[in-house]
């Protein structure tokens, strides 16, 4: 009997095989994870230095040209290239595509940590960073608010970040638009001349009192404690206790001589949502997860969040790439369909077995490329199903 012959006169083993493929395609649609974009390691990576002040020139002398240096020594690389403009410069590092994304990962940051003393002293911030087309957000909310300010805002978009955080399926959450808080302490010069205090020994005593030094360990029998000769502050209060001069028993504290409070740092940039201010909040998927059902856990997340928001905040959907992802796989289906109509109309005419023949090889190459897909670790994206109707469209052709 030849290989071609056994399917069709054991026609047994060939509807068993058909019905297990069947039952395989449908279980991997059912858990294939569904994304926008395809999730791989990459072995590209940025770093992002903040150098306040400084023109392109100058950090490309003092920060640029030291990392390239040292960046460049490491095995592999395919491409190294700079973007420089004031106060800032952004490293592309890119290694070869069979290198092992997460080693090159620890070799870049090695790399960064051992020359970052080496840098100009005024280097405010280096960052080392993944990059991957699935380091994209999911979910974008806004708090839409004209008259709440600014930190009653940003503790709401903090309890959301959290609320999300805990999510099943969301890698991270993050806040933005919302500027730094800072404390302010504004000296009065005229009190300070009285009490002969200078700018320099209130600077002194709020670095002292905001230190938390270790002052060694003591011994007690059995047991050993650690010492430390201060600890940071907690609250203003704190901060406007701090005792800056003494001077024969009488003590004089911070409150005594400046206003101390919370402020907040200038806007680098504003956030708006239809034109009004807002802070916004979003979320990442974790790899290998369903679109469509992490965002479902978000979206009762943040229902369950919207009773607790304050009157005159606002809360707003900004964006959900699940809509896009679910347009793509009704795209998917309405091909699907379409082809069945088409081989209907097209070879029932020819009779029922051609027919039946073509109809049944239509569903089963899908399902076998689902379970492919699957079985692989890729997920339906959109690239993916692009594949999947160009596959279909020739499928019907053929």
């Amino acid at each position: 009997m030849k290989l071609l012959e056994f399917p069709i006169r054991r026609y047994q083993f060939t509807l068993v095989a058909f019905l297990c493929l069947v039952a395989i395609g449908w279980y991997a649609f059912k858990t294939i994870p569904r994304e926008e974009d395809p999730f791989f390691k990459s072995p590209a990576f940025s770093i992002t230095t903040i150098y306040p002040g400084a023109d392109p020139k100058e950090i490309e002398r003092q920060i640029v040209k030291p990392v390239e240096d040292r960046l460049a020594a490491l095995d592999d690389v395919f491409k190294l290239e700079t973007n420089v403009v004031d106060g800032v410069s952004v490293i592309f590092i890119q290694f070869g595509v069979n290198s092992d994304a997460d080693k090159k990962f620890d070799e870049v940051t090695r790399e960064v940590g051992v020359i970052r003393d080496g840098l100009a002293p005024n280097t405010a911030n280096i960052t080392v960073r993944k990059w991957s087309p699935g380091f994209v957000n999911i979910v974008q909310i806004a708090l839409v608010s004209e008259e709440a300010p600014y930190s009653e805002m940003e503790d709401t978009a903090r309890r959301l970040s959290d609320a999300l955080k805990a999510v099943s399926g969301v890698r991270t959450a993050e806040t933005w638009a919302y500027p730094a808080r800072e404390m302010r302490v504004a000296l009065n010069l005229a009190r300070m001349a009285e009490l002969k205090i200078t700018p320099t020994q209130v600077m002194q005593a709020l670095q002292s009192e905001n230190a938390a030094i270790p002052a060694g360990f003591i011994d007690m029998g059995a047991r050993t404690f650690s010492l430390k000769t201060s600890d940071s502050f907690r609250s203003v209060e704190d901060v406007r206790d701090t005792i800056v001069a003494s001077y024969r028993g009488q003590l004089t504290r911070l409150k005594d001589i400046a206003d101390v409070r919370w402020d907040n740092a200038p806007l680098s940039y504003v956030g708006r949502y239809n034109g009004k201010r807002a802070v916004f909040v979003t979320a990442q998927q974790q790899d290998g997860q369903n679109i469509l059902i992490t965002e479902k856990r978000i979206g009762e997340a943040v229902d369950n969040f919207r009773r607790s928001v304050p009157a005159n905040i606002q809360l707003e959907w900004g964006f959900s790439q699940a809509k896009n992802v679910a347009h793509r796989l009704n795209s998917l289906y309405r091909d699907f369909s379409i082809a069945i109509v088409l081989v209907l109309i097209t070879l029932l005419p020819l009779g029922l077995r051609a027919a039946g023949i073509v109809m049944i090889s239509v569903p089963l190459s899908l399902a076998f490329g689902l379970a492919v897909l699957y079985f692989v670790g890729y997920s339906l994206n959109q690239i993916s199903i692009a594949g999947f109707v160009v596959a279909l469209g020739l499928l019907v052709d053929d």
